[in-house]
């Protein structure tokens, strides 16, 4: 991943997307994402969402998405940021990293980068 994201070598995962793209969560991103405390303990969480969304959603950056999936700790689920080396991220292949992750919250945050529906999978258990 030379000259895209994050550097660090300080990587907690790396999984496959459920398009077949290499993501990994860095140990700074981890810290980045901890600014949502609910997240505290749930990097297993984090990475079943990456697998198995329920929902992907276009996101501002053409070389980002936003995965969404249901959490039983939160009616509304649970979505993580990943942006990818390249914009051809939906034909797998690519490299990509965690850039957030957190407890979808419609009525206190309406987030207007987060873009229309671009894929829906059968619902996964929470």
């Amino acid at each position: 991943m030379s000259g895209f994201g994050n550097t660090s070598t300080n990587t907690i995962w790396t999984t496959v997307s459920i398009h077949g793209n290499t993501n990994r969560l860095y140990g700074e991103d981890w810290l980045h994402l901890l600014e949502h405390p609910e997240m505290a303990g749930h990097e297993n969480l984090i990475k079943e969402t990456v697998e198995k969304p329920t929902v992907v959603r276009e996101r501002r950056h053409p070389d980002s998405c936003a995965f969404d999936r249901p959490w039983s700790t939160n009616p509304e689920g649970i979505r993580v940021l990943v942006q990818h080396d390249k914009e051809t991220f939906l034909g797998g292949g690519v490299d990509g990293h965690v850039t957030a992750a957190f407890p979808i919250n419609t009525k206190r945050y309406r987030n207007p980068r987060i873009s229309p529906i671009i894929a829906a999978y059968p619902k996964n258990e929470p």
